[in-house]
């Protein structure tokens, strides 16, 4: 028994000093020796779950198990193993008993934390997190667990107070590192979250999920090849399953690769079928590839995301999907942007031609222009008071009510009108002088979480104010104006904004414009309702609306497309605007 005993402490003196060959070696030994050895069974059980073999480490943790039941560290060992494995439920059920053995075993607390947040039970993680803490307050495992559930639940600069502190306790911790990375990113301060992710692997080359992690972090910043190179070597290093494939899947949207993206998202949903959020990915993927039959189901799924922000909303009412309305009122109402309003009011007519009263309710900024739309019954802006209604839709789900493909989009234009008076009154404001008259758009809602991407700003446009022979009009409103500030404009160009008071101001100088130029925003969608000529610059990547590798829309027939062909390169697009607008000037 001596001889085990110091064959045993040698295995463990290399198992800590970093010497996994030699330490399973002396365990295996051991065990060959003495089959029942609980010990040895429980650190290979541990090194084999360490160095990526996680089900025999399960294996050999529930031997020892049976030889020391009552054992808390053995418990919570092999829900390390499981956890490892990806079995969440079966993990935190392995803390459980572990701490009904230990109430008071620190580790088990801040492990067990983990197996909750993964199974997204999120405040019973933060208190099992700061259980641990209370008991060892130096617990760098107990910290970065309450960073990771500080960040689930959006508390980004407490989440990074937490990793800080983890990766001061324990300095050659590769996830107190990759934590402070993903707390970094969660605030906006990217070159810090690289940084933080890379450091993680310099202590752990081999360390996926950090992989994964800055794979994600460099797609973000449109460093594309970088992103796909770093979702590889996770991958090589035995991280995979959901997460890792959401985040390349999304990485392909964002490169314009809807179909490779598919393949990702079609393998998380394999895995997690009823993920709402991923649905609704997959239907994004599907609508910018031209599937619009396998889209609009995928698409509706937006409406089970509980994450939302804002939550979607719920009514008593059931939902109209299709079939007869006939004889009773409908609600319509907006759900996202002002410029998906503005696409999408063009089905209220054909509700209405069904024989249904509508009620359409929508932003309170939209009120003006929708005022003449055919087929509303009453029109009501968004947090007035509703009237009684039989039947709720949101507009982004008519498409599929109507069954909408490509070769089907209702697309006769104007479907929307200007204001005949305002429209007079702009026309006498703005007949002085010759040329070519192109308002221009070059912002949108810097609240929507892909606007730096699509919004080219005035210095992004700016060499197109150059060609001659065009009178340029800023219909620019709200974010954006600032880029005016200390910057000279040409003589041909004319800032309206002051002067717009509404999207009905800004419907009837349409009227009198021989073309808009806009980025992907509110203004582009009221220029293409009203039938007015509208060039739309795209990103790389654009709105599933526009579709991939076309010029033209199914949605907007005066609609012409001019896309990025490199992720944030403007300069390329200008120059093609500008040819094609010196070459129209020359015709008028």
């Amino acid at each position: 028994m001596a001889t085990i005993i110091e064959a045993l402490l040698a295995a463990i003196d290399h198992h800590q000093s970093g010497r996994p060959a030699e330490a399973a070696t002396l365990y295996g030994r051991i065990l060959e020796a003495d089959p029942e050895q609980p010990d040895a069974a429980q650190l290979l059980g541990v090194l084999h779950a360490q160095t990526g073999r996680p089900a025999d480490g399960a294996r050999l943790l529930r031997r020892a198990l049976a030889l020391r039941p009552d054992s808390a560290g053995g418990q919570s060992n092999l829900a390390g193993a499981l956890q490892t494995m990806g079995d969440a439920a079966g993990a935190e059920a392995g803390y459980a008993r572990a701490l009904r053995l230990d109430p008071l075993f620190a580790d088990a607390h801040a492990s067990r934390a983990g197996a909750l947040r993964d199974l997204n039970r999120v405040p019973e993680a933060a208190r099992s997190a700061r259980r641990a803490l209370a008991l060892l307050p130096a617990s760098a495992d107990a910290l970065v667990n309450l960073a990771e559930t500080a960040l689930a639940e959006r508390r980004a600069e407490e989440a990074g107070r937490a990793s800080r502190r983890a990766a001061a306790l324990a300095p050659g911790s590769p996830a107190a590192r990759m934590m402070l990375g993903s707390a970094c990113a969660a605030q906006k301060r990217w070159d810090e979250a690289e940084a933080a992710y890379r450091a993680a692997l310099d202590i752990a080359p081999g360390y996926g999920a950090a992989w994964g992690n800055l794979g994600s972090l460099l797609a973000g910043r449109t460093r594309f090849d970088e992103a796909l190179a770093a979702f590889a070597a996770a991958e090589e290093r035995g991280f995979s399953g959901p997460s890792l494939w959401s985040a390349r899947g999304n990485a392909l949207l964002a490169m314009a690769r809807p179909i490779e993206a598919l393949a990702d998202f079609d393998r998380v949903l394999e895995a997690r079928p009823g993920d709402a959020g991923m649905r609704w990915n997959r239907g994004f993927a599907r609508l910018l590839a031209g599937d619009y039959d396998g889209g609009w189901p995928e698409f509706d799924w937006r409406r089970n995301d509980t994450r939302a922000e804002p939550p979607w909303r719920r009514f008593a009412q059931p939902t109209w999907t299709s079939g007869d309305v006939a004889g009773r009122t409908i609600l319509l109402y907006a759900e996202q942007g002002l410029g998906d309003t503005l696409q999408f009011v063009r089905y209220v007519p054909l509700v209405a031609e069904r024989g249904a009263r509508v009620i359409l309710e929508v932003q309170r900024p939209l009120m003006s222009v929708l005022s003449g739309l055919p087929g509303v019954e009453r029109l009501i802006a968004r947090g007035d008071p509703l009237p009684d209604f039989d039947l709720e839709c949101p507009l982004m789900s008519l498409p599929r009510a109507f069954g909408t493909n490509l070769g089907a989009v209702p697309a006769a234009v104007p479907y929307l009108r200007p204001d005949p008076q305002r429209a007079a009154a702009w026309s006498e404001r703005l007949s002085d002088g010759k040329g070519l008259r192109v308002g221009l758009v070059w912002a949108g809602n810097p609240r929507f979480p892909g606007d730096a991407l699509r919004s080219p700003r005035l210095a992004g446009l700016r060499p197109v104010l150059n060609v001659p022979g065009v009178r340029f009009f800023g219909l620019q409103k709200g974010p954006g104006r600032e880029d005016l500030e200390r910057v000279a404009m040409p003589s041909s160009f004319t800032d309206l904004g002051p002067d717009i008071a509404d999207f009905a101001d800004t419907a009837a100088i349409m009227a009198n414009m021989d073309l808009v130029i806009s980025s992907c925003t509110g203004p582009a969608h009221l220029a293409g309702a009203l039938g007015v000529p509208v060039w739309v610059v795209l990103p790389l990547s654009p709105d599933w609306r526009w579709l991939l590798a076309r010029e033209d829309s199914p949605w907007y027939p005066t609609a012409r497309l001019f896309r990025q062909t490199r992720s944030g390169d403007w300069t390329e697009v200008a120059g093609r605007v500008a040819d094609a607008l010196r070459a129209a000037a020359l015709t008028t």
